[in-house]
């Protein structure tokens, strides 16, 4: 009995020193950093594909703006060569 007491409170503590491996790991500038990067590239992205869903839904409510449809025709003219 005391044995496998012994044997389980071994056993829990070489689960908790893996954890806290993990876990100094997980808390390291590097992986921090790196983390940071890759979700900030995410966030770039999704909003460029939102962004991009949203002006194609919206384009032509958008476009009978004044001020937009001027300058896109003004953009259009600046475009040609003759």
């Amino acid at each position: 009995m005391q044995t496998d007491l012994q044997d389980e409170q071994s056993k829990i503590i070489a689960q908790l020193e893996l954890l806290n491996a993990k876990i100094d790991k997980q808390n390291s500038i590097r992986h921090v950093f790196g983390m940071a990067i890759i979700y900030g590239i995410g966030f770039f992205v999704g909003s460029a594909i939102i962004a991009t869903i949203a002006f194609g839904i919206l384009s032509p409510w958008i476009g009978q703006i004044d001020w937009v449809r001027d300058n896109f025709e003004r953009g259009s003219m600046m475009g040609r060569s003759y």
